[in-house]
């Protein structure tokens, strides 16, 4: 009876140590799967706007037109839904420590601060915001919306929303290839 106390002991030990292992392990596999689809969304983008001569107001305009530019409409992994961030030419995406509208935290901009004024977004019948609506305008890429701390740093961040996909991810802020740069592996496949 002491021996099967102890093995028990033993064994529940185990499987304390074993848990936040593979819970860190999965949590790791999510965060490859979220680079993984956000790049495709940021190449969809891309990909749009070399077809069609401008970016898509809505994700679902890059599978629905044909030639699709996307395979799929992909899901977060890390929140398990359709609802990414969407980064626009007319909103960005808000930038570590600011608000969603893109103000640091306390509402004013740095004085002298001008923005430069952004494109219009031009419709696409049947996508996009309902008649009536504003569109959200051209999306350039998308970013999680998840809040949480990632066990990988990526692009020197380590919270979820943080981790940007558009054309960023494969050019440097002057243009210039960066991380991914002209020799990344090829883009989603095209279903037509």
């Amino acid at each position: 009876m002491v021996i099967l106390l102890v093995g028990m002991t033993a064994m529940a030990v185990l499987i304390a140590a074993v848990l936040p292992l593979a819970s860190a392990e999965t949590q790791r596999d999510k965060e490859e799967e979220l680079i993984f689809r956000g790049l495709q969304y940021a190449e969809g983008c891309r990909l749009f706007k070399v077809r069609y001569g401008r970016y898509p107001n809505a994700l679902k305009e890059m599978h629905e037109m044909r030639p699709r530019t996307i395979r799929k409409l992909w899901k977060d992994p890390i929140t398990n839904s359709l609802d990414w961030g969407i980064i626009t030419a007319t909103t960005g995406a808000p930038l570590p420590g600011q608000l969603p509208g893109g103000a640091p935290p306390g509402g004013s901009q740095k004085p002298g601060f001008s923005p430069s004024p952004a494109p219009t977004p031009s419709p696409t019948p049947g996508f996009g915001a309902p008649p009536g609506a504003t569109p959200i305008g051209p999306i350039l890429g998308v970013y999680s919306k998840s809040t949480k701390k990632s066990y990988k740093v990526y692009q020197g961040r380590d919270t979820y929303a943080d981790w940007r996909f558009d054309q960023q991810t494969f050019l440097g802020p002057s243009g210039a290839p960066g991380p991914g740069g002209p020799n990344r592996p090829p883009g989603p496949g095209v279903v037509n």
